[in-house]
């Protein structure tokens, strides 16, 4: 078995701490975008979003990476334009 020193688990805990499931606050908060609108790119498809639950009657959950949201920002970033 591979023995981990500390530098290897405390690069494990940044990646996870990097990768954890963001709530749509959290999501508006790094969009700047109202709760809602967050909850709607969230719900119809624009962001890619992992849903959860949802049974007996239950709202289901609907979370989003947050380093798919980080390379989801970066290739929906417009381009500066361009000086003419």
């Amino acid at each position: 078995m591979a023995r981990m020193d500390k530098g290897s688990i405390a690069a494990e805990d940044t990646t996870k701490a990097e990768d954890r499931l963001l709530k749509a606050v959290e999501v508006q908060r790094e969009l700047g975008v109202s709760r809602a609108t967050a909850y709607r790119m969230m719900t119809d498809g624009t962001l890619p979003a992992y849903r959860f639950g949802g049974r007996q009657g239950r709202r289901p959950m609907v979370r989003v990476s947050r380093k798919e949201l980080r390379a989801w920002l970066d290739a929906h970033r417009a381009a500066p334009p361009s000086a003419a």
